[in-house]
């Protein structure tokens, strides 16, 4: 139940984002502490830990021997990631097979331009659920695009409140 309150929350703040219309009180209240939960934590201290100067995370932050070249931060840039973030979408999902994985996929956009976005993949280990970043993952829009839904997110990228 709280995974669909928080998924509705961040529909609201993508749906009005894109249609360049603000949150009500009520909405940015609901939205605000929807940031504090266990994956959007992870996410903040993934980075952290990634753009150290000698990360003690592998992949996705670094190459790894079991990650496929040029896919991790490092590689690509970790300009890219500096900053602060705004969640804009939590999606959970399930996978099916030999081994079950429980996650959420989480797009976050950059508070620095040129406002890099990206879909983190955060899963879930152990009884406990304890949170790990299994994948950041380059979210490709046009510049048009991406540039309308910054302007219609600027207030709210601006403020560290709406930000983590």
């Amino acid at each position: 139940m709280k995974h669909l309150c928080i998924f509705i929350c961040l529909l609201f703040v993508n749906h009005f984002a894109q249609a360049g219309t603000t949150l009500s009180p009520e909405q940015e209240a609901t939205y605000k502490r929807s940031l504090d939960q266990p994956a959007i934590n992870t996410i903040r201290e993934y980075i952290d830990g990634c753009l150290a100067d000698e990360p003690e995370i592998g992949y996705p932050c670094k190459l790894t021997v079991d990650s496929e070249k040029g896919r991790s931060i490092r590689e690509r840039g970790i300009d890219k990631i500096r900053g602060r973030f705004m969640v804009l979408r939590v999606a959970p999902f399930d996978s099916e097979g030999d081994v079950a994985i429980r996650g959420d996929l989480v797009t976050v956009i950059f508070d620095k331009p040129p406002h890099w976005m990206f879909t983190v993949s955060v899963v879930y280990q152990s009884e406990d659920r304890f949170p790990a970043i299994w994948g950041f993952y380059l979210v490709e829009m046009t510049a048009e695009k991406q540039q309308q839904l910054v302007d219609n997110l600027s207030a709210y990228l601006k403020d560290d409140s709406f930000t983590r």
